[in-house]
């Protein structure tokens, strides 16, 4: 238990000397996706899911509930509370309907409806999405900043990631323990229909971003796309994905379809002595056996502890 405390200790103190896993995952949970999501640290899941497996999960593992803080797409359970009156703009890409979230009615929505359902559920930390919005209606930025501060001071035992969101991070930083890095050098292309690596012009961008929010001191963590299918691209896209993870010491890396309805993988995962993987006729599709050690222990405890520190 010493020598636990002590190695905690050093890899609070040094940067870089951590890293955790993370799933984001929009599908049903069974026992066979209990037993795949149970490897990682950190997962968003579906505020709908089944909630006995997310109190299951939460037990050991930071488990936060998807919530759009632009959108609305129909299925959400707050979504019947949201007049026409708030709608202002559609996403064809996705089918959902954008609101106007500088209204006090979005903000009560959100506050009294949408987080009390997903806590009650069993999570213990929230994923706000398309925070990107800010972009298309900047005078709506104070907005957004004041939402999410005031997400963090109703709720502030929770633990909230967000998704981008890179015109605010400066502001929002003192709210958040993680942001989510969606599009993490790989990204799909909806008009050509295909996964692509970003051109030399916008991979610049997106690792001035990550710059950016290292010197917020702001967990990363990294999204990337693939076609989990293809074995061929899979590779490809690893290898170029976790050079640039490793270089810009990025938190954890995720890499799956853009659906996010299959679980995809640790692109950039190390086995060792104390996680040791046993592949069992990998070739035939079956899925991969570890075996965890003391590793494992420290880190789902950091996973729970490095975000505290922005609030010490």
């Amino acid at each position: 238990m010493v020598l636990i405390v002590t190695v905690l200790a050093v890899l609070l103190i040094l940067p870089g000397a951590h890293a955790v896993s993370f799933a984001v995952y929009y599908g049903n949970i069974g026992p066979s996706e209990f037993q795949k999501l149970s490897r990682f640290n950190i997962l968003v899941l579906a505020p709908t899911v089944n909630d006995t497996y997310v109190s299951r999960l939460a037990e050991h593992h930071v488990v936060a509930g998807y919530l759009s803080l632009a959108t609305i797409g129909g299925w959400e359970p707050w979504a019947k509370d949201v007049p026409k009156s708030l709608i202002i703009g559609r996403n064809g890409e996705w089918n959902e309907a954008v609101v106007n979230f500088s209204s006090p009615e979005w903000k009560r929505i959100v506050l009294d409806d949408a987080i009390p359902y997903i806590l009650s559920r069993g999570f213990n930390g929230i994923f706000l999405d398309n925070l990107d919005y800010v972009d298309v209606y900047p005078g709506k930025k104070g907005a957004m900043i004041s939402l999410i501060r005031a997400i963090r001071e109703r709720y502030p035992g929770i633990v909230i990631i967000v998704n981008r969101g890179f015109s605010i991070a400066n502001e929002i930083a003192p709210y958040v323990n993680y942001i989510l890095f969606e599009d993490f050098v790989t990204y799909y292309n909806f008009s050509s229909g295909r996964y692509e690596i970003y051109d030399k012009e916008d991979l610049e961008w997106e690792l001035e971003q990550v710059e950016k929010l290292h010197s917020l001191h702001i967990p990363i963590l990294a999204l990337s796309y693939v076609n989990l299918s293809n074995s061929v691209q899979v590779e490809k896209f690893r290898g170029v994905v976790c050079s640039y993870a490793e270089k810009y010491n990025v938190s954890g890396v995720y890499m799956a379809d853009v659906s996010l309805q299959r679980i995809g993988i640790n692109p950039c995962e190390e086995t060792g002595p104390s996680e040791k993987t046993v592949k069992t006729g990998q070739e035939n599709g079956e899925e991969e056996k570890r075996i965890c050690g003391p590793a494992f222990i420290i880190l789902t405890a950091l996973t729970f502890i490095l975000p505290l520190r922005r609030f010490l």
